[in-house]
């Protein structure tokens, strides 16, 4: 599946690093400036890479939303914990598909994600 935000208008992708097919549990919020976050939202990921993934979610949010989430990833203790910004939102059969880039992770999360990254590179040359 390739989302809006894979490739220019002129076809030249976009993405800057490679993304997995796969699906694991996300929960988020979005982050209202001077006020309170929204409501917690549980979805899906499409797909993941060091630098976004896509979500499958109940509800839109809009583009340029900031969202704060946890995902649950096979093979890691806890949950990655990180900030995005929701770069696209469409519809599709009762249900919403995010594009979301990450603006924050921690520390031990983005080290979480460079093993994501050697894994998806390892897996996509196959």
């Amino acid at each position: 599946m390739n989302g809006p935000e894979s490739h220019s208008p002129s076809g030249e992708e976009r993405r800057k690093a490679e993304r997995l097919n796969e699906r694991c549990r996300v929960a988020f919020r979005r982050i209202r400036q001077g006020g309170g976050d929204e409501k917690r939202i549980a979805g899906e990921t499409l797909n993941l890479s060091a630098s976004g993934l896509c979500v499958v979610s109940p509800e839109a949010v809009p583009p340029d939303s900031q969202i704060a989430l946890e995902m649950a990833l096979e093979g890691l203790e806890g949950p990655v914990m990180a900030i995005g910004r929701v770069v696209w939102c469409d519809q599709e059969r009762g249900a919403f598909r995010l594009g979301i880039c990450f603006t924050w992770l921690r520390e031990q999360d983005r080290k979480s994600l460079a093993v994501i990254a050697d894994y998806v590179r390892s897996r996509s040359k196959g």
